[in-house]
C-alpha cells in the first residue's frame, strides 16, 4: 500500500534523490521546500523518469513560524494522514545570521523550525498504521554543544561549523527525546548521518576545491540511503531512537545521549512554540 510522505528539502540534494526513491516505490510524495520553482523543477524530473510518479509540492519556510504554522494547516487538509516524515531541509553559511524571528540562522531552521513542524504533523504520524520518522542529523553534531544564549546571539559561536554543529547536535537530541515520548505508540523515530555528500550545501566550499569534492564524496542518491531505508524498511519496525551512518547503528556524541539534555532541550523548544 502506497504510503503519505513528506520530505522537507525535497527538491534538491539527498531530499531529492529520497523523493525520488520513494516515488519510484508508489509512495504519495509530498515535497516541503522555501523555493517553489525549485519543487517544481525536481517534481518534472521525477515525472519523466517515473510518469505515474504520485509527488507534489507545497511551498514551506522553517525560518518563519507563522508560515510553519499555515503549512501545516494546507497540508493536514489534503494529508490527514502521514506515514513518513522525512525532516531533511539544511542549511551551512559560513557568515552567522540571526532570522527576522530573533533566532541564529542555522539553528533556528534546522532545529527550531523543524521543531514547531514536527509538534504540528505529530497526530497524523501517530494517525498511520506504523508512522516513521527520520531526520537528518551529522557527524558534525560532535563538534556541538547546547549553548542557550548563542540561539539568539550568533556570536557566540567561534566559527559557521561550530553553530551547524549545535543545530545536528540538537537533531539527535530530539529525536532521542521524541523517540522516548512515542515509546508507547506505534511511531518510530531515528536519525541518521548521510556521509559526506556533494550537494549545495558545500556551495560556500571554494570554486578550486569542488572537483576534488565530486571525486571524494558520495554521490546525493548514495547520501539518501539510509534515509530511504529508515523510512520503509520491516526490520527496523521495533528500532526506535538510534542514529545511523550507512545503515549501521552507531552511538554519537556523549552529548546526544544526555538524557537530561534532551529534555531540557525540548522544553526549551515548546517554550518557543
Amino acid at each position: 500500500m502506497a504510503r503519505n510522505v513528506l520530505i522537507t528539502g525535497g527538491n534538491s540534494g539527498i531530499g531529492y534523490e529520497m523523493a525520488l526513491a520513494l516515488a519510484k516505490q508508489g509512495d504519495r510524495v509530498i515535497i516541503a521546500a522555501r523555493s517553489e520553482s525549485k519543487s517544481q523543477e525536481a517534481i518534472s524530473n521525477i515525472k519523466a523518469a517515473y510518469p505515474a510518479a504520485q509527488i507534489e509540492s507545497l511551498p514551506l519556510d522553517l525560518a518563519d513560524f507563522s508560515n510553519v504554522d499555515q503549512f501545516t494547516k494546507t497540508l493536514l487538509a489534503t494529508m490527514p494522514v502521514i506515514d513518513v516524515l522525512i525532516l531533511n531541509a539544511g542549511l551551512y553559511t559560513l557568515k552567522l545570521s540571526t532570522l527576522a524571528n530573533g533566532y541564529e540562522s542555522m539553528m533556528g531552521i534546522m532545529h527550531f523550525g523543524h521543531f514547531r513542524l514536527a509538534r504540528h504533523l505529530l497526530d497524523a504520524v501517530k494517525a498511520a498504521s506504523a508512522g516513521r520518522i527520520v531526520v537528518t542529523s551529522s557527524m558534525i553534531h560532535n563538534l556541538g554543544k547546547i549553548d542557550e544564549a548563542s540561539f539568539k546571539d550568533p556570536s557566540r559561536h567561534s566559527t559557521g561549523l561550530h553553530s551547524y554543529g549545535q543545530a545536528k547536535l540538537a537533531n539527535l537530541l530530539f529525536t532521542r527525546e521524541l523517540a522516548r515520548r512515542l515509546k508507547n505508540t506505534k511511531v518510530r523515530v531515528n536519525a541518521f548521518h548521510p556521509g559526506a555528500v556533494a550537494t549545495g550545501i558545500y556551495r560556500q566550499v571554494p570554486g578550486f576545491l569542488q572537483p576534488l569534492i565530486r571525486l571524494t564524496m558520495l554521490t546525493p542518491a548514495q547520501g539518501a540511503d539510509t534515509a530511504v531505508w529508515l523510512a520503509t524498511s520491516p526490520e527496523l519496525a521495533d528500532v526506535s531512537g538510534e542514529y545511523f551512518i550507512g545503515r549501521k547503528r552507531k552511538t554519537g556524541s556523549k552529548l546526544s545521549r544526555n538524557t537530561d539534555l534532551a529534555k531540557h532541550l525540548w522544553q526549551l523548544s515548546e517554550a518557543a512554540m
